[in-house]
């Protein structure tokens, strides 16, 4: 009897190290792993000698008891197993006596197999079904969107004459006849005029922003002074800051003042900038406009010393039509979103990128870089970096 079982066992053995198709384990009556064979090592993808037997089992709960189910050779058992690929293998599991120890003979059960392939196709088929919906709404979404900027370019194109028409006669009125109006009158005039204006700019933003959603916005590149650029930007938002008695100062670094960009749109840009910053600012603060070239770029920013943008607000800087991206401005407005979702467009359409920084009680600063090949002399060695107030990234 005893050498039929040690010619049993080794038999066992060698089957163990030779079977390939059936993964094979050799536990003791404790449930400790004694051996396995090739393929169960490769199936699992660690050691098994010495461990637990159901180390090999996915999500084990603690509460199977081997010597309780060991009791039931008969049937076999359904089993999950972990696998080296990290996906889960179902087996069918097949419990032989061998003394005082038990072969678990585990190989993939066909019915399951063939349940997993149905699943598996069927779920192909809905994600089929759903990639061929979204290709649809996408579609959908696409036309609407064409349809949208062309309704935003019509609205703005016709809304532009009747504007032009009150600036223009506002304009008239304040030069011509605004000594002999009175206090009240000439105030009403002035409003009038800042509303026209300001009515302007989100006309010109509701245009900017059709064109560059058609993808039919271009730059007009040229060699322009930057200089020149703040000149004009400042005096465009003068009136507003003397109104708010907040003072402009422009640090420009004399090394960089030639450079190659579309100059409306760089100017269109900075003036966004300025407009922001002298809105966002207390009365008697500074807004302080600033350039630097950099070894591989150019710096342009403008910093306030307004109240700053809250964390949350931060998030939807940039945006077009984001709902109180910049929080109610200083004069008590609210931003529709438009024109620094415009500015970072321009500027990524020149190689450049935007930045700010900002904390409550503490101001903001809002800006752009530019790479070096847009500055005219950008083939000579770069100058010393100037003079800069605070930098922020």
């Amino acid at each position: 009897m005893s050498n039929d079982y040690t010619f049993s066992a080794q038999l066992g053995l060698s089957f163990l190290e030779q079977s390939t198709s059936v993964m094979v384990v050799r536990v003791d009556s404790e449930g400790m792993i004694l051996a396995a064979n090739r393929h169960a090592t490769t199936l699992i993808g660690e050691p098994l000698l010495g461990q637990p037997w159901h180390t090999m089992l996915l999500n084990f709960s603690g509460d199977m008891v081997l010597a309780d189910w060991l009791a039931d050779t008969a049937r076999p058992r359904l089993l999950n197993i972990r696998t080296a690929s990290g996906l889960p293998q179902t087996l069918e599991v097949t419990v032989e006596p061998t003394g005082d120890d038990y072969l678990l003979f585990c190989e993939i059960n066909a019915a399951e197999q063939a349940r997993m392939g149905r699943e598996v196709l069927e779920l192909n088929h809905e994600l089929n079904q759903l990639t061929r919906e979204l290709a649809l709404k996408n579609d959908d979404l696409a036309r609407l969107n064409a349809l949208k900027n062309q309704f935003l370019g019509m609205a703005a194109h016709d809304l532009r004459k009747p504007i032009g028409v009150i600036l223009t006669y506002a304009d008239f009125l304040l030069d011509e006849v605004g000594d002999a109006l009175s206090a009240e009158q000439r105030d009403f005039l002035q409003t009038i005029n800042g509303t026209a204006d300001r009515m302007r700019r989100v006309v010109d933003d509701f245009l900017d922003v059709s064109l560059i959603e058609a993808g039919r916005f271009s730059l007009d590149e040229r060699q322009v002074d930057l200089g020149e650029l703040a000149r004009i930007a400042i005096a465009l938002v003068k009136l507003a800051a003397d109104k708010r008695k907040v003072q402009i100062i422009s640090t420009l670094d004399a090394s960089c003042k030639a450079i190659f960009v579309d100059g409306a749109k760089i100017e269109q840009v900075l003036t966004n900038l300025l407009s922001n910053a002298v809105e966002h600012s207390l009365s008697g603060g500074c807004v302080t406009l600033a350039s630097r070239r950099l070894p591989t770029e150019l710096r342009v920013q403008v910093a306030d010393t307004g109240a700053g943008i809250s964390p949350a607000q931060q998030l939807r800087l940039f945006q077009s039509f984001a709902s109180g991206q910049t929080a109610r401005k200083s004069s008590g407005e609210r931003s529709i979103g438009l024109g620094l979702a415009i500015a970072r467009k321009i500027v990524e359409a020149h190689g450049g990128r935007m930045f700010f920084e900002s904390e409550l009680g503490h101001g903001s600063i809002f800006g752009f870089i530019l790479p070096l090949i847009r500055l005219r002399s950008a083939a000579t060695p770069a100058a010393s970096p100037c003079p800069i107030p605070k930098e922020q990234s």
